[in-house]
């Protein structure tokens, strides 16, 4: 699959942002649901999986013809770990139910 037909397929035009290839997949994917067009929904599935494929946004970002401007910057953005405020929180509860657990042990031990 290309750019091009991947594009034609969701009916965006060459300069199409992340948020506008997303709001296409939605659109389209209510239009053709797969129960009904389950043809149609491949296609739209797959042309949206290769735009926001990681080796697919590698490949445009290592193109020698980008442009540093032209570089979408939210395509690269991906979620982090949890901050480590809840980890410590997190452990400091095993903590205090291990420590619950010693002092009052069950009936079933």
């Amino acid at each position: 699959m290309t750019r091009e037909k991947s594009l034609d397929i969701l009916g965006l035009s060459q300069s199409a942002a992340r948020d506008e290839i997303e709001d296409a997949y939605r659109r389209l994917v209510r239009r053709y649901p797969p129960e009904f067009q389950p043809e149609k929904f491949r296609q739209i599935d797959e042309a949206y999986r290769f735009l926001t494929s990681l080796p697919y946004l590698l490949e445009r970002l290592l193109s020698p013809g980008l442009e540093k401007e032209t570089i979408d910057k939210d395509l690269f953005k991906f979620p982090l770990s949890p901050p480590s405020s809840s980890s410590e929180e997190a452990l400091a509860d095993i903590k205090k139910e291990f420590r619950m657990a010693h002092l009052w042990p069950s009936s079933d031990e």
